[in-house]
């Protein structure tokens, strides 16, 4: 069983902090007013960054002043980008606290602390009332969600009916056996990949319908190529999701890409209603 600290220090790598005040300040960011999209290279902590997200946002129908829930909020990019697209309201939970910290504090220097809350949460115990949300979303987040129906059913019960709930997940491919360390697991310990026909039964066993499902895996092998720096004369960018991941981010980026091309595992996303 993989503990809370055990979560903190995968997804910290150490001082996130300092990595990521060393890196704002080489970049000119530190202490200033900023507009979101100064943030896209650093907080969009998955893979495809700031496009995967994009995509996901098209298929969303969110309208304005909604309150939207974002379950596994990371940096709080993606909650950030949402509120000012649709002029809604997000509150994005997240189980890391540095995560929060930082995120928050990112929501200052943008100006989006009135529109996006970021708090310390599991999502498979979420701390709001039966149909709190006009909508919800979780990017990448799945894969490390052992009890997956809990989730799904926590999902449901804060969302209003009438409502949609949509998520982007590394699913579990024909071959199977993905290649650690991903960036979402070092280990099989951490991860836990469902085949995308199990994810549907589950969701349809909880009361979600309509549900869509789009494969990404040609835009995510694209994506992890563009992303992984195999030109030693290219200078790595200063800012980047390898502050973040650290020093092992770019070989797990690669086992991700590769366990894809090896139908090991097939992300796609998903959009459904309540």
């Amino acid at each position: 069983m993989v503990d809370s600290s055990d979560v903190e220090n995968f997804w910290t790598r150490g001082d996130i902090h300092s990595r990521i005040h060393k890196a704002m300040s080489e970049a000119g960011l530190n202490d200033k007013k900023l507009e979101i999209e100064d943030l896209f290279p650093i907080d969009q902590y998955h893979a495809r960054g700031i496009a995967a997200t994009v995509d996901l946002g098209k298929r969303m129908p969110i309208q304005e002043n909604q309150k939207i829930i974002d379950i596994g909020c990371g940096l709080g990019g993606p909650a950030r980008y949402f509120a000012k697209q649709f002029q809604c309201f997000i509150t994005g939970i997240d189980i890391t606290s540095s995560f929060v910290e930082i995120g928050n504090r990112f929501n200052k220097l943008t100006s989006m602390s009135n529109s996006v809350s970021l708090q310390v949460g599991n999502g498979e115990t979420l701390n709001f009332e039966n149909e709190t949300f006009d909508g919800g979303y979780s990017q990448h987040v799945t894969m490390n969600i052992k009890n997956r129906k809990k989730f799904f059913l926590e999902a449901y019960r804060v969302l209003k009916k009438g409502t949609f709930f949509a998520f982007s997940e590394h699913g579990l491919g024909p071959e199977r056996n993905p290649i650690f360390p991903l960036p979402w697991a070092d280990t099989s310990e951490m991860s836990f990949l469902l085949p995308p026909e199990s994810t549907i039964s589950l969701l349809k066993e909880i009361g979600f319908y309509d549900i869509q499902i789009i494969e990404t895996s040609e835009k995510y092998i694209l994506g992890y190529e563009k992303m992984i720096n195999t030109k030693p004369e290219k200078v790595e960018p200063i800012l980047g999701i390898h502050v973040i991941g650290g020093t092992t981010m770019k070989q797990r980026s690669i086992n991700s890409m590769k366990s894809i091309k090896e139908k090991r595992t097939l992300p796609f996303e998903i959009v459904c209603k309540k």
